[in-house]
């Protein structure tokens, strides 16, 4: 390896001279390793179901190394650059680097494998922004991205469970309207729109069953309406049910859940173990995965920018068997009745 080295330094030296003389654009730099990139390779080859998560946990540390490494203001500011800008941030912010290649990942995942009868891809993007896709279809929970727009040719719907910034992507919203296909929320302001509620709703979308209710976001002053969808993905996956509760506040009495639940997506609670509230008091999912880990609009813990330690020690407190904590640009398969 240092022979080789050598070798390629003396080249770069006579070629820069060589072109100096000539005139000519000196040699490229060689590629240098991007080492936000490997980690997340490195993360991707193992899974949130894994028993033994010490080499997640590992990797996790040195994420979250990254993810402090970046102040939220500068995450808001990549979110409002323009593109030229991003893309330099992207460079030079590690966790950036993350975030931006989870979303390659999932939108190639989308582009290049579709799930075969029986079966459902799961993918975690960021934040509670998940992909849902079938053999007969694809929608999208929560995205928020700032290269969500990217996604509409590839969702049949979109649903938002609120109306605060880190649960919806105007972007996206626009490029789905444009496309004449439905976004599903309780705020959406366009007179006579058929999938804005501000009430228990059912919607049929292709093979999709959708009954949403709605929750508390807070009990206080600054509360705002939260849409919980659970979705019937349909007779090709066996029935697989969804359910999605954004940053609802564990209010059981709010709660209208009307089918066994195979995956429930959940929000960390801002107050301790308030989840348990309603798994395993309401209703007990097969699968809990806890989300809105490391939302990097937020400043810190106090903040709610809970760290992925904290999300790992949330998670194995919960009322449910199979709780887990995926990362951003991991997919989990629904096969055979379980996860995978």
């Amino acid at each position: 390896m240092k022979i080789c080295y050598r070798i390629w330094a003396v080249a770069l030296i006579i070629g820069l001279v060589s072109c100096k003389e000539k005139g000519e654009e000196p040699m490229p730099e060689p590629p240098q390793p991007n080492v936000a990139e490997e980690t997340m390779t490195a993360l991707w080859e193992t899974s949130p179901l894994d028993k033994d998560l010490t080499t997640r946990r590992g990797l996790f540390a040195t994420i979250q190394s990254y993810a402090d490494a970046c102040a939220s203001s500068t995450f808001s500011s990549f979110l409002a650059a323009d593109d030229r800008l991003a893309a330099s941030l992207v460079r030079s912010e590690r966790i950036l680097t993350c975030y931006d290649a989870a979303f390659d990942r999932v939108l190639n995942g989308l582009r290049e494998e579709k799930p075969s009868v029986g079966e459902v891809y799961i993918w975690m993007l960021y934040n509670m922004g998940y992909v849902i896709q079938t053999p007969s279809g694809c929608f999208g929970v929560d995205i928020y991205h700032r290269r969500a727009a990217e996604l509409a040719p590839y969702l049949d719907f979109y649903a938002s469970t609120h109306v605060h910034q880190d649960h919806k992507w105007q972007g996206l919203i626009d490029a789905m309207l444009e496309a004449g296909k439905p976004v599903v929320t309780n705020y959406l302001e366009r007179p006579g729109y058929a999938y804005t509620s501000t009430t228990t709703a059912d919607y049929t979308i292709g093979s999709f069953a959708l009954h949403t209710f709605i929750t508390n976001h807070n009990n206080g002053s600054t509360n705002v309406p939260v849409t919980v969808f659970q979705i019937d993905c349909g007779e090709d996956t066996g029935h697989f049910v969804l359910l999605h509760s954004g940053d609802s506040n564990f209010r059981p009495e709010q709660f209208d859940v009307t089918q066994p639940v195979d995956v429930y997506i959940l929000r960390y609670a801002p107050n301790e173990l308030t989840e348990n509230n309603v798994i395993g008091a309401l209703f007990t999912p097969k699968y809990a995965l806890l989300s809105h880990i490391l939302e990097l609009t937020h400043a810190d813990p106090s903040s709610s920018r809970w760290t992925l330690e904290q999300g790992l020690e949330r998670a194995s407190k919960l009322d449910c068997e199979e709780s887990h904590m995926p990362f951003w640009g991991e997919r989990l398969i629904w096969k055979n009745n379980k996860l995978e």
